[in-house]
């Protein structure tokens, strides 16, 4: 065989173990990416479940409003529950602000706690769709404490306005490893503990704790948003002097 056929030969040869080299790996990629692809997704609604008093478990019809009023400068609990994951895959709770609105002006932020988790205020002004909390992971049957706050700006001077923050709920799945909720002041799983905000020591807990216990974003910023549990929240009407 002359040499110049020997040679592209050999060039087809290898062309074809590159080309079935670069097969193999883009099917290792896209079952890598099969594997993690529910990691973020939303369970199923029959999933999350719903208590006053830990004890009998439903739906969000479970849930009592208080009907509290706030006035300017304070913020007054709308709800207060307990919530568990029921199922075996490891979840994160997430509150939202949905499709909220302030239809005779004024001005209102909304808060929310998820086990150890101590949201901060969210103002209610833009787009509608605000992330207000998210637990830390949270495993089969182990349930945490949710409380739902409505507040004014020290600066309202509108009285009598209507508030309707629209609660949404979900559990987002996550990855097996990570803090855990319910939590003691001393375990990792506290948000304000150092681990949980990330730290030099590699672990995928240290890496994913400050993931899990983010309380920014919005319903356009996560995967949470293509299903939620929308709650039967009922309109605050602020305080009149």
């Amino acid at each position: 065989m002359p040499n110049n056929a020997r040679l592209t030969q050999t060039v087809r040869r290898a062309a074809v173990v590159a080309a079935a080299g670069a097969a193999a790996a883009a099917i290792a990629g896209l079952g890598a990416g099969a594997a993690h692809a529910a990691v973020g997704q939303n369970l199923p609604d029959e999933c999350l479940q719903f208590s006053v008093n830990g004890n009998t478990w439903g739906d969000i019809n479970t849930i009592v409003w208080t009907g509290n009023v706030p006035s300017p400068g304070s913020e007054v609990l709308q709800a207060s529950f307990k919530v568990k994951n029921n199922c075996d895959t490891p979840a994160k709770f997430q509150a939202y602000a949905g499709n909220w609105a302030l239809p005779n002006g004024g001005s209102a932020f909304v808060r929310a706690n998820a086990g150890a988790v101590t949201g901060v205020k969210k103002d209610l002004v833009g787009n509608p769709g605000i992330l207000v909390v998210e637990s830390n992971r949270l495993t089969k049957g182990t349930p945490i404490d949710v409380k739902l706050y409505v507040g004014i700006p020290a600066g309202e001077t509108q009285q009598g306005f209507v508030i309707k923050p629209d609660w949404s709920t979900a559990l987002e799945e996550v990855a097996g490893d990570g803090p855990t909720d319910p939590t003691d002041p001393t375990d990792p799983g506290d948000c304000s503990n150092s681990s949980a905000s990330g730290s030099a020591s590699g672990s995928l807990g240290d890496i994913l704790g400050p993931i899990l216990c983010s309380d920014t974003g919005s319903l356009g910023s996560g995967s949470a948003a293509s299903k939620l549990i929308q709650l039967d929240s009922p309109n605050v009407v602020a305080a009149s002097r």
